[in-house]
């Protein structure tokens, strides 16, 4: 085959491949093992005179991901049930809410005869819905086997897929041994990789179903009665006890082993404020009178009452509010220009704070400005202050647009105008459609080498016909 056959099968491969490729580069394949993307905690500025009596604790306000507390938050310890956290929204990604498991024999083993349970027996089939409900309610320990069975196989195939799970929350500091949290020393986290865990988590709203609910009933099943599931977190029910009751409290999961201690991750919500609470290690506490006190509820409501007594939100930059009114040099018909926030700003501040304790400033780009200027147009940064410490910021844009006078009067300084420059919309059209640009720009380069090849081959040809005849004419006969 001549080289022109090859060249014309790379150039048909080439247009086929130019045809093909925008496709490929718009499609997204998901990637399983990609980090999961959370937005970063913003610490509280303000100080908080709070001593919790706990080896490790956090108190976040979700709505602007702030961190109003934290003591010793990167220390590692046993999270007990908490661990459940992980099962059951794993379970909830990964399996089928109606599916029907059965609890098998390997389920029922290496369990603490002390551990929470919900009494499931060998053989006996439940929902999966079922199972999470006894996992997050009753905390039952044999029913995160049997979950685990059910979505990968086996229970270390699926701890294997929370281990997987926790590196792509960015959980570093945390290694799980098990679905169910009972005590292994190489089962441990901290209160930080936690709250990434139980953040990511809370936006489901499926986990939330699980995670809040006080009681349950189990429909029977082929082994069992009826059975009624309540909670054990005495923060959201008086179901069992109510000397904890905490009303404006919700979920998500208490744990407690001899080695964790009491541990409760839990949210409360009022006023607009949604709060995340962790304690972790809290010690048992037996009062003056000899009553028992369960420091994790004690802990955290003390963690909420702080944060919804001590704290709420200020808007501290506003779209509809004047920040300032600048001179501009050469405006027609007027010397300043109202300039205000682009953007609403609201921030969490000690209580009491109110719009009029706020302090503006802004930094101009160019100072002074000049005219024209657009309505809209960004000039700057206008920042909030709260007692001299900034708070908030947001572009600064002019309220009205301003033309520029026609003959600048005398006594301003004349200004050297730049030429704005010309936007290369050839070069934007390339950069932006790269796909389509590129193979193009190959084949042309192949076009042109191609004709450069030709022209060369017929000059060549040429010559060798020319070279004959000359040939021929020395070879004729003379006379």
């Amino acid at each position: 085959m001549k080289f022109r056959h090859y060249f014309a099968f790379f150039l048909a491969f080439l247009t086929v491949f130019a045809l093909l490729l925008p496709v490929s580069a718009t499609e997204e394949i998901p990637d399983e093992d990609a980090p999961i993307e959370q937005e970063p905690l913003t610490p509280y500025i303000f100080s908080t005179d709070l001593t919790v009596r706990a080896k490790a604790a956090m108190l976040i306000e979700l709505n602007s991901n702030t961190l109003i507390y934290e003591y010793q938050k990167d220390l590692k310890l046993f999270p007990a049930s908490l661990t459940k956290i992980m099962t059951c929204i794993l379970a909830i990604e990964h399996g089928d809410l109606d599916a029907v498991l059965t609890v098998s024999e390997t389920a029922l083993q290496n369990l603490s005869e002390f551990g929470s349970t919900a009494g499931l027996k060998q053989g006996e089939q439940l929902t999966l819905n079922d199972l999470l409900y006894c996992i997050m309610i009753s905390s039952a320990n044999e029913g995160c086997n049997v979950i685990a069975e059910h979505i990968s196989g086996d229970v270390s195939s699926f701890v294997a897929l929370m281990n997987k799970q926790a590196k792509r929350l960015g959980m570093n500091s945390t290694h799980f041994a098990n679905a169910h949290g009972l005590h292994n020393e190489n089962h441990y986290t901290t209160a930080y990789d936690l709250s990434l865990l139980a953040r990511w988590a809370w936006q489901n709203e499926t986990f939330r179903q699980y995670a809040t609910a006080t009681s349950y009933v189990v429909p029977a099943t082929n082994l069992s009665g009826e059975r009624t599931l309540y909670t054990t977190n005495y923060l959201t029910s008086t179901d069992v006890d109510s000397k904890y009751y905490y009303s404006y409290a919700s979920g998500i999961k208490t744990g407690f082993t001899t080695p964790a201690g009491g541990c409760l991750i839990s949210t409360a919500s009022n006023n607009g404020m949604d709060l995340l609470s962790i304690v972790m290690g809290c010690s048992p506490q037996t009062a003056d009178n000899g009553e028992f006190g369960d420091e994790r509820f004690v802990e955290t409501k003390k963690l909420f009452r702080y944060g919804l007594e001590n704290i709420s939100f200020v808007q501290v930059l506003s779209e509809a509010k004047m920040a300032d009114m600048p001179n501009v040099l050469y405006a027609d018909g007027r010397d300043t220009i109202v300039v205000r926030s682009a953007e609403n700003r609201t921030v969490l501040l000690p209580a009491g704070c109110t719009a009029a304790d706020i302090q503006t400033s802004v930094s101009y780009t160019t100072a002074p400005l000049q005219a024209p200027l657009d309505e809209g147009q960004e000039v700057g940064i206008v920042t909030a202050y709260y007692n001299g410490q900034p708070v908030a910021s947001a572009p600064a844009v002019c309220v009205t647009a301003v033309d520029r006078l026609k003959e600048e009067h005398p006594t301003q300084p004349q200004l050297t105008q730049t030429v704005p420059e010309v936007a290369d919309d050839t070069k934007s059209w390339f950069s932006e459609y790269w796909y389509l640009s590129l193979p193009i720009l190959i084949v042309a380069l192949l076009l042109i080498l191609l004709i450069i090849l030709r022209t060369i081959n017929i000059r060549k040809a040429k010559k060798r016909a020319a070279a004959r005849r000359r040939n021929a004419e020395r070879r004729r006969p003379r006379g």
